[in-house]
């Protein structure tokens, strides 16, 4: 178990990739728009679908990381 502050760092940058990819996936929803639902292209819904599961993992480190400094901040109390 790392110290609490090498946790904060960790779940400073995973929040700045998941931001990151919140972006990009507002970007995509925002293309799509502009296009017939018929006419979006496999590779787009492909790509929405591949950032959605690295959203997915970033959050499931983070919650991973939240429950490492709970631990150790219980211990302390």
């Amino acid at each position: 178990m790392g110290k609490p502050r090498d946790h904060l760092k960790k779940l400073s940058k995973l929040s700045e990739k998941i931001m990151a990819l919140g972006e990009s996936i507002h970007q995509a929803e925002k293309d799509m728009e502009s296009t017939w639902v018929d006419q979006i292209e496999m590779r787009d819904l492909r790509n929405v679908k591949r950032r959605l599961k690295e959203v997915e993992d970033a959050l499931c480190m983070m919650q991973e990381e939240v429950g490492h400094i709970e631990s150790s901040h219980c211990k302390e109390a």
